[in-house]
């Protein structure tokens, strides 16, 4: 028969050991009691080690030949006390079942017996088998993946730290398998992160140090200021950013400092960004923007505006001013004052200018002189200065007034026009004078057609007839309202129509003009002799079950 001695038939047992070191599985060779007296207490036999899985046995000997090994176990297996299997360097692929199988040679049947089954189970502490860079760069909204991994025995727990505080639950961090992920990389996740593996065995930790690149945030902005001319302008801007490569960029009125011809040869832009306007002028004034950029995606922008107080002072004076003849007119006075004019005294051929020898002239709100009507007496040679409460930066440069006559129309259009609907209308319109006098032209864009319904399919349009002006430098078309009420009523005479004056009209009105037309024919003048008094006519001549408008 079949033994496996010293074991218990059916009976399993669990052997436990740790990686890298070793365990052996037990397996008996004690002889039976019939064999106990005779001499050799080790008959002939065969060892015959398996596992479970495996087709080929892990280790066979025979009597006292050198044993056979799997090449899995080649080096590391070997057969202690008699029958029990050893093994060393064990790692996690070794875990698994085993069993002994004896074979005496003397026996008189020539059958294996199974022996006992044993669990070889093997513990590990936690080795990483993948891990994130110990330094990650990551563009802002781009996505992010950090993935750590570990293999040991119990299976390794995976804990993410940021910052020494545990990733639980957040809105858009995602922790899977050991992976960490983000679809939209922001600013606040820069940091340390903490991969932490661990079991029974022990525990592991890796370190990722995270950084956002990004454009540029703007920590202190530029403030508005006001300070007077001749005094030093200091416009901070400080700007933060990973990289910190930063450059600043400053602008006035959307242009470079730099390429201000005012300013090049005075303005600075220091190394944190600040910008520096020593001795103020008057041009200085106006809108500075700061622009910081690393060369990151778009860079952010911050503005402030600079006002410079200054005595009142003439901008650029005209060399000539034309003035209409027989028309109102004005001597301009370009004022560029801060805190604002006061008032602007005038010369006129060398001499103080006073506006009330003059009658129809005065001096405006905005310092420039106004003639109601140009004559001869407007003829010369002008000056003028500003003052506020600052002082004045003194006279200007002068002007010589110039009488010319005003525009007039060489060819002016009609007051009215007509044309079908689709066909091409040209309105002539020219003008004289000099110089070469500008023509602009003026729609006024109101209704002017007005379609009643009535149950016998009848449609009536009235335009109110007007008498137009040309304006002096502007021709226009006027257009009136219709009347605001149309009735139509069939009588045995004809059709009787109503209607009430349009309100407010443009211009007087003189009468109005009947226009119709039927089934989509042309247009047709009926009657354009309607008093401007009169609110009802008589239509006759009109066919039955026809269309008109």
């Amino acid at each position: 028969g079949f033994l496996c001695q010293g074991v218990s038939q059916g009976a399993a047992s669990l052997v436990r050991a740790r990686e890298g070191s070793s365990a052996e599985l037990s397996c008996s060779l004690a002889p039976t009691s019939s064999e106990a007296t005779t001499p050799s207490l080790f008959p002939l036999h065969v060892v015959e080690w398996v596992r479970l899985g495996y087709s080929v046995p892990v280790l066979i000997k025979f009597g006292v030949y050198a044993p056979r090994v799997h090449p899995n176990y080649k080096g590391r297996v070997s057969l202690t006390r008699g029958a029990s299997l050893l093994i060393e360097r064990l790692t996690l692929e070794d875990e698994g079942w085993f069993e002994c199988r004896i074979l005496l040679l003397e026996s008189k049947t020539d059958d294996f017996r199974n022996g006992t089954w044993t669990f070889l189970s093997i513990t590990a502490p936690p080795v990483f088998i993948k891990t994130p860079p110990t330094f990650v760069e990551v563009l802002l909204g781009d996505s992010l993946t950090l993935s750590c991994g570990a293999h040991g025995n119990p299976r390794p727990t995976v804990v993410w730290h940021k910052d020494e505080s545990p990733i639980e639950k957040h809105e858009k961090i995602k922790v899977l398998n050991g992976s960490l992920s983000l679809a939209s990389v922001t600013r606040n996740i820069s940091g340390v992160y903490k991969c932490h593996v661990s079991n029974s065995e022990g525990n592991l930790t890796h370190y990722t140090q995270l950084q956002v690149k990004g454009p540029p945030i703007i920590l202190i902005s530029p403030e508005d200021t006001t300070l007077n001319m001749s005094q030093d302008a200091v416009l901070q801007c400080q700007a933060d950013a990973y990289p910190s490569n930063l450059t600043y960029e400053w602008l006035k009125q959307g242009q470079n400092v730099y390429h201000i011809e005012s300013l090049k040869s005075r303005v600075k832009v220091l190394v944190d960004g600040t910008l520096l306007i020593p001795n103020l002028i008057p041009e200085d004034a106006g809108n500075y923007t700061c622009i910081p950029t690393n060369g990151l995606l778009s860079p952010p922008s911050a503005s402030a505006h600079l006002k410079v107080k200054h005595p009142a002072r003439v901008g650029r004076m005209l060399r000539e001013t034309y003035l209409p003849v027989g028309m109102e007119g004005v001597i301009v006075c370009p004022v560029q004052a801060d805190p604002p004019v006061l008032y602007v005294n005038w010369t006129k051929d060398g001499n103080v200018l006073n506006p009330d020898n003059y009658p129809g002239w005065m001096v405006n709100s905005e310092g420039s002189v106004f003639i109601a009507t140009a004559n001869d007496n407007a003829v010369g040679m002008y000056t003028c200065t500003p003052y506020n409460s600052y002082g004045t930066m003194g006279q200007s440069e002068p002007t010589r007034v110039i009488l010319k006559d005003p525009p007039s129309f060489r060819v002016p259009p009609r007051p009215e026009y007509f044309q079908e609907v689709g066909r091409e209308l040209i309105i002539p319109c020219e003008a004289s004078g000099d110089p070469a006098p500008n023509v602009t032209w003026s729609k006024y864009l109101l209704h002017f057609l007005l379609q009643v319904f009535i149950s016998m399919n009848l449609y009536f349009a009235f335009l109110p007839a007007v008498p137009t002006e040309a304006p002096t430098a502007v021709t226009t078309l006027p257009i009136l309202d219709p009347p605001i009420f149309l009735s139509a009523n069939r009588t045995e005479q004809g059709v009787v129509l109503r209607w009430f004056p349009p309100e407010a009209p443009f211009s007087p009105l003189t009468g109005y003009v009947l226009q119709a037309r039927r089934d989509q024919g042309q247009w047709v003048i009926l009657t354009s002799n309607i008093s401007a008094n009169q609110s009802d006519l008589l239509v006759q001549g009109l066919l039955r079950v026809s269309f008109y408008t």
